[in-house]
């Protein structure tokens, strides 16, 4: 087990940094014989050693006269590339279905050193507690983690409901209490752009912190929306889904957080905006996750993996590599300390083979050698949560009625329906025409129409009722906003399908969608019992099944483990007719009502459209 990891105060060692440069006092590392990519002038630099002491780098050249002693451990590099570690400036860790711990000790073979999470599912959970418990689970880690303090929790106030809600003084608190380093992703972003007076409350606590604001601008206005948000005083954004988006985005000074993550697979449309207009300056291109599932990371590696599918896209080899270094390390604003190889940044070290495949050889984080051939060589602990932390799932048993949806006669409705689309984070608004049975609205395989249900599953006591008491909520009965229901096309189930879910962004309220309600109150209630996770269904029977007690979210096993049980759980949802790839992600978006055009809250369905503030609409027309 790695004990007593410290990183130094950078102010504590500088001039023992310069002895150690100067060849006056032994090195604690030095690699040599490498070819040292720099991602400051764009160069791939031969013959290259770097000497190492206390975590930071000390020289980069010739190491022939550093001083060593009987603790100096020396690398030979044998003439592979040097490259810093992999920065991550926009991701969730809840997303990789694994606590921090465990996450570290899955990404850092692959060569992330540094990551920037967002944990905003935990906070809509577990409340402001969630980020400073989170900053304890990152304490003694060989991984950077600089937390970006949840500002959108719940995403939409007044069209949702989480477990907790965060305002300006809970921001204010995190800041001031070293939780968080960043601002993460304003999703809000029709609040930002209409002036809702809260949310920029919320940035201003950001700015008078004097952090860097992220956002998540997924409007289509690319001239006063986007102007907007930008001048709002944010600095980075990650849904754009196009090249125009993006070359956009980037000409006004926001830094493009290109994303390749399990599922929202946008790279290959964003590439475009540099690969067709040749020497486009890229310092404001990075390359982030956002949400990969632990079976993608023992598959594919992390960041890593979007590295290499940027090259493929024609991206060259440095230009890539400065896109997961010292770009988004600019953007953070921490390049005098990350990003790149050079005398007094953090010694975070790859040793790779080539600049295709980019095999890692080698992973050195805080001078720390913790990885070689893709295997840790250093043991992680682990955290000791609260109880309140893995008991989060506040409801009782469901029954078959409370998924029916009654009509007062069999007459055809036409309803709403959220058309989802594989691989993308958005949905569209779409209509069809139902037939009830015995005065229910049911699903329909047969148009791949399913049904799906958002059930609110925290402590608050203070859920706002969508419609006055005793009026119907778009064809619900007497919804109090503890639950709603839907329609939902694009998943292919079959008949007596099911899939039940805790994550259910951003509010994390207890999803299910099903082609039958006997099915849908069967996930639901494995779900209920195991205190979180995902539970699929098929013929009527659990056919997959994965436990995530610590918020709902996380389990507690390793990513190799986690990644075994989603197998089997991906699986199950193809038996069900879902025969898209990691489909579980997909589903899980249907909840995020910050996204266009039509989602389900636990207060009912809301749509937004391009230039228009969020509304709640009915159910039947």
């Amino acid at each position: 087990m790695l004990k007593n990891f410290r990183r130094f105060p950078y102010d504590e060692i500088a001039r023992q940094l310069a002895q150690v440069a100067m060849g006056r006092c032994p090195a604690d590392l030095i690699i040599k014989n490498g070819r040292l990519v720099n991602v400051i002038t764009a160069q791939v630099q031969p013959n290259m050693d770097i000497a190492v002491y206390k975590g930071y780098i000390a020289l980069v050249g010739d190491a022939s006269h550093v001083r060593t002693d009987e603790n100096t451990r020396i690398i030979d590099a044998e003439n592979r590339y040097l490259m810093p570690g992999l920065i991550d400036s926009h991701m969730h860790v809840e997303s990789s279905m694994v606590d921090l711990c465990s996450f570290a000790a899955g990404i850092l073979p692959h060569g992330t050193t540094t990551i920037c999470p967002d944990n905003h599912e935990m906070t809509n959970v577990l409340g402001l507690r969630a980020v400073e418990l989170f900053k304890q689970s990152s304490e003694g880690l060989p991984l950077k983690v600089l937390t970006a303090m949840p500002v959108c929790v719940p995403s939409l106030p007044g069209f949702e409901d989480a477990g907790a809600t965060i305002g300006p003084i809970e921001v204010r608190t995190g800041y001031e209490n070293g939780w968080a380093e960043l601002q993460g992703e304003q999703m809000n972003f029709p609040g930002v752009i209409f002036g809702d007076s809260r949310v920029h409350d919320i940035t201003a606590e950001g700015i008078r912190a004097n952090r860097v604001l992220t956002g998540h601008y997924a409007g289509e206005d690319l001239n006063a929306g986007l102007n907007a948000f930008i001048a709002s005083g944010m600095t980075a954004c990650h849904e754009s889904t196009d090249a125009k988006g993006a070359l956009k985005r980037a000409q006004l000074g926001m830094y493009v957080q290109q994303r390749y993550g399990s599922a929202w697979l946008d790279l290959p449309n964003l590439i475009p905006a540099i690969t067709d207009n040749p020497g486009i300056d890229t310092r404001f291109f990075t390359l982030v996750t956002d949400d990969v599932t632990p079976a993608t990371i023992r598959d594919e590696g992390h960041l890593i993996r979007v590295l290499r599918k940027a090259v493929s896209l024609g991206i060259s080899p440095v230009q890539a590599i400065q896109m997961v270094t010292i770009n988004p390390a600019q953007l953070l604003e921490k390049s005098r300390w990350i990003g790149s190889i050079t005398p007094g940044r953090s010694a975070d070290i790859l040793l790779v083979d080539d600049l295709q495949t980019f095999h890692v050889h080698r992973v050195i984080s805080d001078g720390i050698p913790v990885a070689r051939n893709g295997k840790l060589t250093v043991e992680i602990g682990h955290h000791d949560y609260p109880d309140w932390a893995l008991n989060t799932v506040h409801m009782p048993p469901l029954r078959q009625t409370d998924f029916s949806i009654p009509v007062p006669d069999n007459t055809p409705r036409t309803v709403r329906v959220i058309g989802m689309v594989p691989g993308m984070v958005y949905t569209r608004s779409q209509t069809a025409v139902l037939v009830p049975e015995s005065g229910v609205i049911g699903a329909c395989p047969a148009q791949d129409i399913a049904k799906v249900g958002m059930f609110f599953r925290h402590t608050r006591q203070d859920i706002l009722p969508l419609v006055s008491p005793g009026e119907s909520n778009s064809g619900d009965p007497k919804s109090d906003g503890s639950k709603a229901l839907g329609f939902v096309s694009g998943t292919g189930m079959k008949p007596g399908a099911a899939y039940a879910s805790t994550i259910a962004h951003d509010c994390h309220n207890l999803l299910v969608v099903g082609t039958d309600d006997k099915a849908m109150a069967l996930a639901a209630n494995t779900i209920i019992e195991s205190k979180g996770g995902i539970a699929v269904v098929v013929d009527n029977k659990v056919a997959g099944h994965i436990a995530l007690p610590l918020a709902g979210l996380m389990g507690l096993d390793s990513i190799e483990q986690t990644a075994d049980q989603l197998t089997l759980v991906e699986a199950a949802l193809k038996r069900a007719g879902c025969v898209h790839p990691s489909m579980e992600m997909t589903l899980s978006l249907l909840g995020l009502v910050v996204l266009g055009e039509l989602h389900i809250s636990n207060q009912g369905l809301v749509e937004l459209k391009e230039n228009k503030p969020p509304c709640r609409v009915d159910l039947i027309l």
